[in-house]
């Protein structure tokens, strides 16, 4: 269920507190107003974070569903991110790289609030390769297992983790899906042919892509239709036309699924 108006409220009250400035050793190469004007955007439509040209999708995802359900929290998040260079969201420690801090991101490649959010997410869990580009692919990846672990460390109920990398699900998925649309955020891991009018009855051998199922799945006639987010926008599944179920099951590798808990932040 969308935040209710007081949550939605109270994040742009912690915005409006944080707009005048102050001392801060996050983010020095991003503007405070590029910060302020991109939270506002954000609380008031989740559908506009955006990873762009980044590979960051598993943490899009992620704070979609956190800003659909408590904007104060990715705020908040945010906002100590911009002024300390560090942030806490549940049990998540979130202590990005100096490389990601140095950044200043591109506005063709992704929008600085996003950068902030999205990239220090994934650049924190990373232990390897740090993630202080849009351009780093590799270090943007976000798997399953870690996707379900901000859910959990979030505190939110129920996690569950149904995916496989390279291996296709089925009927049984779908069913989960259908079956749990209207008491949790079921974000699902396809690969990224199933988005594309022209390929989406392509067979996959990999997935490469998160979004989040925003409109229930709807099967009849061996068709299936339903609506994610994803890329900075809604969208319905198949854009025209009718989706074969068999053509959605060559790019269909799973989901992975919570139920937010509203007694946490």
């Amino acid at each position: 269920m969308p935040a209710e108006a007081f949550r939605i409220s109270y994040a742009l009250s912690l915005v409006d507190a944080f707009a005048p400035g102050g001392k801060e050793k996050g983010f020095a190469r991003i503007e405070r107003q590029d910060v302020v004007d991109g939270l506002r955007v954000r609380i008031n439509d989740p559908s506009k974070v955006h990873q762009s040209a980044a590979s960051l999708c598993g943490p899009a995802a992620f704070f979609y569903c956190v800003l659909e359900e408590m904007p104060h929290l990715y705020t908040q998040y945010v906002i100590d991110l911009y002024r300390t260079g560090e942030a806490r969201l549940g049990g998540l420690h979130i202590k990005p790289s100096a490389g990601c801090r140095g950044y200043q991101p591109p506005p063709s490649k992704i929008h600085p609030v996003d950068w902030i959010a999205l990239a220090s997410l994934r650049d924190s869990e990373n232990t390897l390769l740090d993630y202080s580009s849009a351009d780093d692919t590799a270090a943007g990846i976000t798997m399953p297992h870690s996707l379900a672990n901000w859910f959990s460390k979030l505190k939110w109920r129920g996690v569950r983790n149904d995916t496989n990398v390279y291996f296709l699900k089925g009927r049984s998925e779908v069913n989960d899906c259908i079956r749990n649309f209207s008491s949790s955020r079921i974000c699902l891991f396809i690969n990224m042919q199933m988005l594309d009018p022209f390929k989406f009855a392509h067979r996959s051998v990999f997935a490469n892509h998160w979004v989040v199922l925003t409109k229930n799945m709807t099967v009849q006639n061996n068709t299936i239709k339903f609506g994610v987010y994803t890329w900075g926008s809604l969208l319905d599944i198949p854009r025209t036309g009718t989706y074969p179920l068999d053509a959605f099951y060559r790019n269909f590798y799973g989901y992975v699924s919570t139920i937010p808990t509203y007694g946490f932040g």
